[in-house]
């Protein structure tokens, strides 16, 4: 059995976590600036559910600073109970990758663009999460009324981060409590990304691009949800676009989302009405490469 190691204090120097352990976040840690955290191949990191005072977001959370760094192969990230038992159930503050290529801000943590500052440089075979983020309301197990906490906090945010910082090949987010990755002012390449199964939206990508290069997977099933789309695409800071190169597979299932275009040879045309609920599935290889954006539309 892997022993435990608790981490509740921020990485401050160069360090490197060992497949013979498992790891617990408890409170809110972060890699900080010219900090560089390597990882061996199919290293766990659990994030403790729960509230933490002091944190920002008052909850676990891992956060790669500006300027920080991991070198990792697959990385596998979790939610956990206050006893260090993994748990299907969200209640942290997820994973955040934060870079100097723009200015970003949500949740009460921003970045700005500082050229002086080094650049971030994220790197990874794999990062799989897995019931990471916040929802905005619970039901208590002790008296089933319905509790409003505050906002909601996505599994897998990406804030200001450049294609020369950014070298994960492959994402995987199962289970979020808000949406499933959500990128903020970035341009980021990616091989494949899966989504699965998040409380919200699959894709939230605000005034950034996301390109695609091998497959793109979302399952974004309804089952009474109503406000919970494949792709959201907001323009705050500019127009945002999701690329999906020649050859890529594409496996989606959904509502597609409000008010984004789509341009494709082979993906049939989407309804996307404003508060439109109409279903959506498309599989296949694509032979042509196909665009998904938003230029002045939330």
């Amino acid at each position: 059995m892997l022993k435990i190691e608790v981490i509740s204090a921020n990485i401050t120097k160069n360090r490197k976590l060992s497949d013979k352990k498992i790891y617990v976040i408890e409170g809110e840690v972060h890699v900080t600036k010219g900090v560089k955290l390597t990882v061996d191949d199919k290293v766990t990191i659990l994030l403790t559910n729960g509230v933490f005072k002091k944190s920002l977001l008052r909850r676990s959370a891992l956060i790669f600073d500006q300027g920080s760094a991991l070198a990792a192969k697959r990385l596998y990230i979790k939610a956990c109970a206050a006893n260090h038992t993994p748990v299907k159930f969200a209640d942290n503050g997820g994973v955040w990758f934060l870079g100097n290529y723009s200015n970003a801000s949500k949740d009460g943590v921003s970045v700005k663009l500082n050229r002086k500052n080094p650049l971030s440089g994220f790197q990874a075979k794999m990062v799989a999460t897995y019931y990471l983020g916040r929802k905005d309301t619970y039901i208590s197990p002790v008296t089933g009324k319905v509790l409003d906490i505050g906002d909601d906090v996505d599994g897998f945010s990406i804030l200001g981060v450049g294609p020369s910082e950014w070298s994960i090949s492959e994402i995987r987010s199962y289970y979020s409590a808000d949406d499933g990755f959500d990128v903020t002012n970035s341009h980021i390449k990616l091989d494949r990304i899966e989504v699965k199964q998040p409380t919200e939206d699959g894709l939230n990508i605000s005034s950034s691009r996301i390109e695609v290069h091998k497959s793109l997977m979302l399952d974004v099933r309804k089952k009474g949800e109503t406000d919970r789309d494949l792709f959201d695409l907001e323009t705050d800071d500019g127009a945002s676009y999701v690329e999906l190169h020649r050859g890529c597979w594409v496996r989606i299932n959904g509502v597609f989302g409000d008010e984004v275009v789509l341009s494709s040879a082979e993906m049939p045309r989407p309804d996307t009405q404003t508060d439109n609920e109409t279903s959506y599935a498309f599989s296949g290889k694509l032979k042509k490469a196909g665009l998904i954006y938003s230029i002045d539309e939330d």
